[in-house]
């Protein structure tokens, strides 16, 4: 959870300086003055610029579970999606430090950063979600145990990051599972949850100089799942990969972009069966607001076996593609069509982060 608002303890909102200054006096009296040195060298070696008081408190959150008692009690949740008049931001590290604040995906570039810089060896997860927010996680493996655990940000209980004590990565996503109830619905037993992304090195796609960044993170923010990361379902997995739905849509040309750079469902491009499936649904099911029931959920289960995807995603992944493509973004920058569409008797390789 992040730190609460509440009418006995309202936002308190200081200028960046300050904001720092107060997180360099909470830190003060902990911190080990060799892991500072041993920072210093770190961010030297990779060229980074940070304040001397920025980096006394990255140095005092030397391990993952400190950056998550950071996540869940120093940093305010950013909702930059509360209204649409909510200027949405992609805050860098340095921002998080500022402000005081952050949503899931700042949060996480923030652990992500923190980890890295400390040297354990971060990777990217992400939960995947029907007719839902997805969420980002954070993970790692403690080297004395070989355990799992992760970071992550969330004005949800239940949503935050988990200490090293999982087996494996799926075991790691399982426990997120009873919290991932429906945001449409608002039923606590209406899971969302259907799958996950295999760990992924945001280093190596965009390298470390955002990690000091002034900008916002646009890039990543908009371009970190393409069809280079794959996913894997919760229920019912055979092992067998399967593409972000946006990014399946777009390759089969399920979702495309209108001379107005409108993202559009394009039915005719479905498969017949699928193309039956979609008028039988909007037929039962007339408010994409609101999830389906009795034969609208009957229907919606067979549309997604077939696609991997329902109805209201495909409406709702044309819809957010809008703001992707206002922002300056093209979708060849997420669709590789040299890069095929992991075929139904595709066997993943076991992951090296073990």
């Amino acid at each position: 959870m992040s730190k609460s608002i509440t009418s006995d303890q309202p936002r308190i909102v200081r200028d960046p300086e300050d904001q720092v200054k107060y997180f360099v006096d909470l830190y003060r009296a902990s911190l080990n003055p060799d892991t500072l040195v041993k920072l210093n060298s770190r961010v030297d070696q990779l060229g980074l610029r940070f304040t001397e008081s920025e980096l006394f408190v990255l140095a005092a959150l030397d391990t993952p579970d400190k950056a998550q008692t950071f996540l869940n009690t120093q940093l305010y949740y950013n909702d930059d999606h509360i209204s649409v008049e909510q200027e949405e931001t992609a805050l860098p590290p340095r921002h998080v430090l500022q402000t005081g604040m952050a949503h899931c995906f700042e949060g996480a570039l923030f652990a992500y950063a923190v980890n890295y810089l400390h040297g354990h060896n971060p990777r990217f997860i992400l939960l995947e979600t029907t007719q839902d927010i997805e969420h980002n996680l954070i993970v790692w493996q403690d080297p004395s145990t070989g355990l799992y655990g992760c970071n992550a940000h969330s004005t949800y209980p239940g949503l935050d990051g988990r200490t090293a004590q999982f087996t494996t990565l799926r075991d790691l996503v399982e426990s997120y599972y009873p919290y991932y109830y429906s945001i449409r619905s608002n039923d606590l037993s209406d899971i969302v949850l259907i799958g996950y992304s295999n760990p992924f090195d945001l280093t190596e796609r965009f390298g470390t100089a955002w990690m000091a960044s002034d900008e916002s993170l646009w890039d990543i923010y908009y371009t970190y799942i393409d069809d280079s990361v794959t996913f894997h379902y919760l229920q019912n997995d055979s092992g067998e990969p399967h593409l972000y739905p946006l990014i399946r849509a777009l390759k089969e040309k399920w979702i495309q972009v209108d001379s107005d750079s409108q993202g559009f469902v394009s039915v005719h491009h479905l498969p017949t069966a699928v193309q039956a499936l979609w008028h039988k649904f909007w037929q039962s099911h007339s408010d994409a607001a609101k999830r389906p029931k009795d034969t609208a959920s009957e229907i919606e289960a067979q549309f997604f076996r077939l696609t991997g995807t329902t109805p209201i995603d495909l409406l709702d992944h044309a819809d957010d593609l809008q703001w992707f493509l206002a922002a300056g973004y093209h979708v060849e920058q997420l669709v590789n069509d040299k890069l095929p569409i992991p075929p139904s008797n595709f066997q993943h390789p076991t992951s090296n982060y073990q």
